[in-house]
């Protein structure tokens, strides 16, 4: 079945990238969240077994994921970065496709779905609450939306706190929320009903973070944002330290706390 073609709405601004250091950065972000995604997922039941959309899917690890955690479904991988979905066909899987697409704009590709994943993408959104609604409305009745997203970053290290405060400007000055998972307690559309909700704590390496952060910093450290607020020698000085950091093993330093949020779709009654 060919892809559908890309819609043209105009792409919200992305502060964090698709370039290959955006990449790598994904990459180590998939080996530090995917035992607790992977958790979450099994979790759920009956598992799909048509077709599950991995929203914001990047170069294809959720998508991978996914596909693993639900081996009986074919699953679509969307998001508007045509260079991330080049990279993922490039691990071309029977079960797994990709489509460049504008996951707030309906119809979504191969919808209506089975189940609806994102992670770390309503971050980056304007209106996440239209958002939500918007893809419960993909869902079949009787399916699951899922959606994990940070609601409190905690740690005392000074070069992770500086971090993480020009992080959030660059997200904000672009309409999204570094914390969006804050949202997610009282977030679910009318039209579907709570199965899970929760935060899931998660203590990460130092130097893991270090590496996520170094990465990220790389990319959008010069924009204007940022240095409205942060000097070339403070973001160079933030940049070296990160970087020397990146080996370091010691655990207790920063630990995320994910929301994950798990509506089903309502069953209309039959009249």
């Amino acid at each position: 079945m060919p892809d559908p073609p890309a819609k043209t709405r105009p792409r919200q601004s992305y502060a964090f990238g698709d370039s290959a250091v955006a990449s790598r950065r994904l990459d180590v972000l998939a080996s530090v969240f995917g035992l607790t995604s992977t958790s979450l997922l099994h979790e759920l039941s009956p598992p799909p077994s048509s077709v599950v959309l991995d929203l914001g899917c990047g170069p294809g690890h959720t998508t991978a994921m996914l596909a693993s955690v639900f081996p009986g479904a074919e699953v679509i991988g969307l998001d508007s970065s045509a260079a991330f979905v080049s990279q993922a066909r490039a691990a071309p899987s029977s079960r797994c496709r990709y489509v460049v697409t504008d996951v707030t704009a309906p119809p979504l590709p191969g919808a209506p779905a089975d189940l609806i994943y994102g992670r770390f993408l309503l971050v980056h959104l304007r209106h996440p609450h239209a958002a939500l609604s918007v893809w419960a409305g993909q869902l079949r009745p009787g399916s699951l939306l899922v959606v994990e997203e940070p609601e409190r970053i905690d740690t005392d290290d000074t070069d992770f706190v500086r971090y993480l405060e020009l992080a959030s400007i660059v997200v904000a000055v672009r309409g999204g929320d570094l914390y969006a998972g804050r949202i997610l307690a009282d977030a679910a559309p009318a039209s579907t009903e709570v199965v899970i909700s929760r935060s899931a704590a998660l203590d990460v390496p130092a130097g893991r973070a270090a590496t996520i952060f170094s990465l990220n910093l790389a990319t959008w450290g010069d924009d204007p944002a940022v240095a409205a607020v942060a000097d070339q020698a403070e973001r160079s000085d933030l940049a070296a330290r990160l970087e020397r950091r990146v080996t370091d093993g010691s655990t207790g330093v920063i630990r995320w706390s994910m929301r994950q949020l798990v509506v089903r779709r309502r069953v209309r009654p039959t009249v």
